[in-house]
């Protein structure tokens, strides 16, 4: 049975209380401004969580992947974006680790310290689960790389000290991907802001790259072997994503609960209606599983498992769908308030549909597990 230990249980509820009382009160007004919580970003790296899984070396904690999902879940309970952001600093930080000691020293650092946000740019308007298709391109001329192509929906665009991005440098190759780090203030850079339907707290946005000069050194890992490099971290990110929209939606659950227990109907309270008291217990055991399904995922992931890419899709899958439906249910729960903007449930439902959208990525590398590689639609 899978249980968290005496320290993991003491960091949950130092996170708990500090993400409540620090991050909470502001989550609405980042969301409906549209604004990037740079003030909310210095308070979790006052307490260590933008450096969580980054070396000490570099003003990290080195935190185990069980515990920076334990600290992602619950500041998500408490501000979506901002555990969006959390998870993001830590992913591209991890990435970052293969590149140079001077962009590594320069830049992990200031991610650390909540100065830096690093956006990871893959996907293309023509290439979404299908990465080899990419048309994003980097051609060596001398001691530099020109870069030039788009990038979509890129988290973090409009706020953004650097891009680890794609890059195709293998130009008549299918499998010549490389990984890029520019820095954001080079000369060729064109961010078109995209206003989402959630995660409006984001920056997100196309990146376009025309003519880009990225000094040669900026390679991150060996030349051609990007999607291999990242396996791992797309493991890590895919199940910490669906860890986020689960603590989302086991606040509004949580909410739901308490409001079901007060709220009077025909002089009894709402919770004793069969009809509200049994779907919230379906959404709980439904929450419960799937929470557990992450955790099995993340500590498959720390040991290297063959199936790992696998359980993590199956974490991101299990998480978006479960989330939607908790907090669909638990909106359903306060009426005509719930679909408000007085209360938050509105914002959850937005937030957590995102993680429903890479739906077709998830399952096509699910698939590959269960019916083999020879399956795949690109076999």
């Amino acid at each position: 049975m899978f249980e968290l230990n005496e320290e993991q249980n003491l960091i949950q509820k130092s996170i708990h209380q500090f993400a409540k009382k620090e991050l909470a009160p502001r989550a609405s007004h980042w969301d409906a401004s549209e604004e990037f919580p740079w003030e909310s970003v210095k308070k979790m790296a006052e307490v260590g969580l933008t450096g969580l899984r980054l070396p000490k070396v570099y003003g990290g904690a080195e935190a185990d992947l069980v515990t920076a999902g334990i600290a992602i879940e619950e500041v998500a309970r408490f501000d979506h974006n901002c555990a969006v952001i959390l998870c993001g600093s830590n992913i591209t930080g991890r990435v970052l680790l293969f590149a140079s000691e001077k962009i590594k020293s320069t830049f992990l650092p200031e991610i650390a310290k909540g100065r830096y946000i690093l956006a990871f740019g893959a996907a293309e308007p023509d290439a979404g689960s299908d990465l080899r298709a990419m048309k994003a391109v980097a051609k060596l001329q001398e001691d530099a790389w020109i870069v030039n192509g788009e990038k979509a929906m890129v988290t973090f665009a409009r706020v953004a000290h650097g891009f680890i991005i794609l890059v195709r440098t293998e130009i008549e190759e299918r499998e010549g991907i490389s990984c890029l780090f520019v820095e954001s203030d080079r000369p060729g850079i064109d961010i078109q802001r995209l206003q989402g339907f959630g995660w409006r707290a984001t920056s997100w946005g196309n990146v376009a790259f025309n003519e880009v000069r990225v000094p040669i050194e900026n390679l991150i890992g060996e030349k051609g072997n990007a999607l291999f490099m990242l396996k791992e971290t797309v493991q890590e990110q895919r199940a910490l994503t669906g860890l986020i929209a689960l603590g989302t939606a086991r606040q509004a659950l949580e909410e739901a609960v308490n409001y079901a227990k007060i709220r009077r109907v025909f002089g009894k309270p709402l919770g004793k209606f069969e009809g509200i008291q049994f779907r919230l217990a379906e959404d709980h055991t439904s929450l419960e599983a799937a929470r557990l399904l992450c955790y099995q995922a993340l500590s498959l992931i720390e040991k290297k498992t063959e199936d790992a890419s696998v359980w993590a899709a199956m974490a991101n899958l299990i998480g978006g769908e479960t989330a939607y439906r908790v907090v669909n249910n638990a909106m359903d729960v306060y009426g005509g308030l719930g679909y408000s903007r007085e209360l938050p449930f509105e914002r959850h439902l937005r937030d957590v549909k995102a993680m429903q959208i890479a739906n077709a990525t998830l399952k096509i590398e699910i698939g590959k597990g269960l019916f083999g590689k020879e399956f795949l639609p690109c076999a």
